[in-house]
């Protein structure tokens, strides 16, 4: 009857779906790991006396602070194979033989963090746009004055080339600034989707006109390819013009100096089925995106970038699906990437 109840405890230990690590209270030595402790370090049995957690040494100090066996914690643990891992940990201070040791069940949690750290980004630019809203149009009112000034400016200075140079060069400079704005409150306003049929070439132009200082600041040029005679598609302009800036914008980070787009608009048609689609692609010559990753760009928060949200790439695919669009994504690591959107043409 021992060995039957030592056989299932060592068969509870083993097949736990937590991770349990027994951890020597004095020199903080790893003396054993179940299996999903052994998959949550990315170690083997092999490994396993060459392990230890002076961070353990935390709970030793909690236990007695709180004169009680049992505390809960969350460490950071080293791993060989994933860095650093975040846990929360249950443990338990028991006396054996004379040894402290310390049972301890943990759960990774580093997911989870990232995601709530994630979260906390999103929150801080979505009220970044209420904000920039708010001060466009705290800048309309002074533009207009600055406008109407020029204007006047414009009409008394007479003959004078040189001035009416400088003063026309200021209101196509207020111009631009004004078009800018109405395209930024446009973009960034809640509405009821405005269902309509649109030019595709017309949206690619005023998405590059939207981006045109980023594409500046890191010298990259453009390249239009447009398709004179595109069909136009059913959608709500502002929606097809976010799903570009979502993938312009990943074309200018993923250029680290120089570099260049290509946007080309086309017709893919299927005359058996009857149906036609208005494409772009938009095509750049950055780093590329590993073959390992290409599965995973669609899923939200998922980022290699330092300070990105990971939401473009699944807000684009959410907009495809609403207007029955489709996306192909094509990368090399080095040479680039391309990708391709589909949409239903009106006709269809």
């Amino acid at each position: 009857m021992e060995n039957t109840l030592n056989e299932l405890y060592k068969l509870y230990f083993e097949e736990a779906n937590d991770a349990i690590l027994l951890v020597d209270g004095e020199n903080w030595s790893l003396l054993a790991a179940n299996r999903f402790a052994q998959k949550l370090l990315g170690i083997n049995e092999q490994d396993i006396n060459e392990i230890s957690f002076p961070q353990f040494k935390r709970l030793i100090k909690l236990a007695r602070k709180e004169n009680s066996e049992s505390v809960f914690s969350e460490l950071t643990l080293d791993t060989k194979e994933f860095g650093e891992v975040l846990v929360d940990v249950f443990a338990k201070v028991v006396n054996w033989n004379g040894r402290s040791i310390i049972i301890a069940t943990c759960r990774n949690v580093s997911d989870q963090y990232i995601m709530s750290e994630k979260l906390v980004q999103t929150d801080k630019l979505v009220l970044l746009g209420q904000i920039s809203a708010s001060l466009v149009h705290e800048i309309r009112n002074p533009l207009a004055a600055i406008n109407l000034n020029l204007q006047l400016l414009n009409r008394s200075v007479g003959e004078n080339k040189e001035l009416l140079s400088f003063i026309n060069s200021a209101l196509q400079g207020v111009e631009r600034i004004s078009k800018l704005i109405d395209v930024t409150l446009s973009f960034s306003r809640q509405t009821q989707p405005q269902i309509e049929q649109v030019n595709l070439n017309t949206i690619v132009v005023n998405t590059v006109d939207l981006l045109n200082h980023l594409l500046k600041k890191k010298e990259i040029s453009i390249t239009f390819n447009l398709k004179n005679d595109l069909p136009p598609i059913t959608a709500d302009s502002k929606h097809i013009q976010q799903i570009l800036i979502n993938l312009l914008s990943n074309s200018i980070d993923a250029i680290e100096s120089k570099g260049k787009i290509i946007i080309t608009t086309f017709l893919e048609e299927y005359p058996d089925q009857n149906i036609r689609y208005s494409c772009v692609s938009v095509e750049d010559n950055g780093v590329g995106i590993p073959e390992e990753d290409l599965d995973k760009i669609f899923n939200p928060f998922f980022t290699k970038k330092p300070n990105g949200t990971g939401l473009g790439m699944a807000i684009t695919q959410k907009l495809l699906y609403r207007y029955n669009g489709s996306i192909v994504v094509r990368s090399k690591v080095g040479e680039g990437t391309d990708i391709i959107v589909k949409f239903p043409s009106s006709e269809n």
